[in-house]
């Protein structure tokens, strides 16, 4: 029997030696794209002209949902994921929603799209729908919470999250965002998206000048410095979410014997906000856009989740507009 013991220490000793490159080897495609290593990717500092206010009256605010670390590129979302945003949709019709920003990439570009890597991605992503290799998905996750960490790291996380900024304002230029308009940005990130949405929210202040509010869904949120530049944190928690504690526990300026870290001090301002939303998890069934779990009214988790989060975005437009009122009668 001891030889398997052997084979297994083995195995073990092959998957962290594996993790460790992967880990080393994570901030390599963040500078890469700033250096421009690769023709097919887009350039960091390229960016369309202004396009045309879109037709119709003024999205009363825009939306920008970044997915968890299971997507596998820009619109990829399942259809958990869809069936929750059509609900937040109908609760808030009169906003613009933007769901194909690609959260683990700072040059937007997909897993299965204009990589050296793309085969690899694919036959993952054709394996995963097999009952027998479903269970390969991990290897996009843990793809993808590399570059969460990527986000968080004060090194390479400037250059990361300055391209998800710029993936946003793609977007919100494609829906005919205007600069200076008066509809407030909002981004609703989702497990490893919640990272991303404050780094990546506060590069997008500093881009475009605007406000950033972020919506936190069971978010692994990190002592990001970005965090002080968001204008605040709404953060839905979930009481079988364990996983969403991991940034918090990890991360030693998240622990309150470090009260002079960025995270503390955005604390200490009351930035964020935690929302108890009942016994959701953090991802499978049950999780926070689960359509056929219900809470004891008899309500679904996602419909639950859509009805918080919209309630959050009418505070976040009505705290827009007094914030602009102010600054207006400032001026005069």
């Amino acid at each position: 029997m001891s030889w398997i013991f052997t084979i297994i220490a083995y195995l073990i000793a092959i998957a962290l030696l594996l993790g460790l490159v992967a880990a080393v080897i994570a901030p390599f495609e963040s500078l890469g794209w700033w250096a421009g290593w690769s023709k097919r990717w887009p350039k960091p500092m390229g960016l369309p002209p202004p396009t045309q206010p879109r037709p119709g009256p003024e999205p009363s605010c825009y939306i920008v949902y970044l997915s968890g670390v299971g997507s596998t590129g820009a619109g990829g979302l399942t259809p958990k994921e869809r069936n929750f945003l059509t609900l937040l949709a109908q609760r808030q019709p009169g906003a613009a929603i933007i769901d194909d920003v690609f959260p683990y990439s700072p040059a937007g570009v997909g897993l299965t799209e204009k990589r050296a890597t793309t085969a690899f991605w694919r036959w993952v992503t054709q394996a995963m729908r097999r009952p027998a290799t479903r269970e390969l998905w991990r290897i996009i996750g843990i793809r993808n919470v590399l570059q969460v960490a990527v986000s968080a790291d004060p090194r390479y996380g400037p250059v990361f999250n300055f391209g998800i900024a710029r993936s946003i304002v793609l977007q919100l230029l494609r829906q005919g965002y205007q600069m200076r308009t008066r509809a407030p940005i909002i981004l609703v990130g989702l497990s490893g998206g919640g990272q991303v949405a404050v780094g990546g929210g506060a590069a997008l202040r500093r881009l475009i000048g605007a406000p950033v509010w972020v919506i936190s869904v069971g978010g692994v949120l990190t002592s990001d410095a970005s965090v002080v530049d968001i204008e605040h944190i709404y953060h839905l928690s979930g009481s079988r979410d364990h996983t969403q504690y991991l940034g918090l526990r990890l991360y030693p300026g998240c622990w309150p014997i470090f009260p002079r870290s960025a995270w503390n001090q955005a604390m200490a301002q009351g930035k964020r906000t935690v929302i108890r939303v009942g016994p959701m998890r953090h991802m499978g069934h049950g999780d926070y856009f689960s359509p056929t779990v219900t809470l004891p009214d008899g309500q679904t988790h996602a419909a639950h989740s859509a009805d918080v989060i919209g309630e959050l975005v009418d505070r976040i437009i009505v705290r827009a507009g007094a914030t602009r009122e102010k600054e207006q009668g400032a001026i005069c």
